[in-house]
């Protein structure tokens, strides 16, 4: 999709489980930046971009976004059978009381909770602020209005019984 929107060639590095795409490019920086108003820097303060906020199907295009790159599908066990859940994980509280206002317009209810933890690999304790949707009602919901767009995550909501 990159190399489809911009004519670049991103670098495909893993680590644990993760995939990063490294993008070297001054133009595409500056592109973000100024037509789209992302940060440059750090990202203190991250939000959905305004003009996304003002048209429902941009914002639930941001979110399921959010969703596909931040985001986990999984379903838990327990003595009541299998219960589905969607879970967002973000550094940035205002991004996901964003989102879960959003979710709730959507009438997608979700839980918000913080989440500190140590980080072995920088020695410091982090914060991560979850978002998750919980139940079959909610996850329907969430595949009907927002969906996906990864591959990897349909395969996920369609192992739950959901397709995008």
């Amino acid at each position: 999709m990159i190399s489809r929107l911009y004519s670049l060639n991103p670098t495909v590095a893993f680590e644990n489980n993760s995939v990063y795409l490294r993008v070297y490019s001054k133009d595409l920086v500056l592109f973000k930046h100024n037509e789209l108003g992302f940060p440059i820097g750090r990202k203190i303060g991250l939000r959905i971009p305004d003009f996304a906020t003002s048209d429902c199907q941009l914002t639930s295009q941001v979110v399921s976004g959010l969703y596909d790159t931040d985001g986990t599908v999984r379903v838990r066990h327990d003595e009541s059978g299998d219960y589905p859940r969607i879970s967002l994980a973000q550094r940035y509280p205002r991004l996901v009381q964003q989102t879960k206002a959003f979710l709730l317009s959507l009438r997608v209810t979700s839980t918000m909770y913080r989440n500190d933890y140590y980080d072995s690999r920088s020695g410091k304790v982090e914060t991560r602020w979850f978002l998750d949707i919980n139940g079959f009602h909610n996850f329907d919901l969430f595949a009907l209005k927002i969906g996906t767009r990864s591959p990897y995550v349909a395969e996920r909501m369609k192992a739950v019984g959901v397709s995008s």
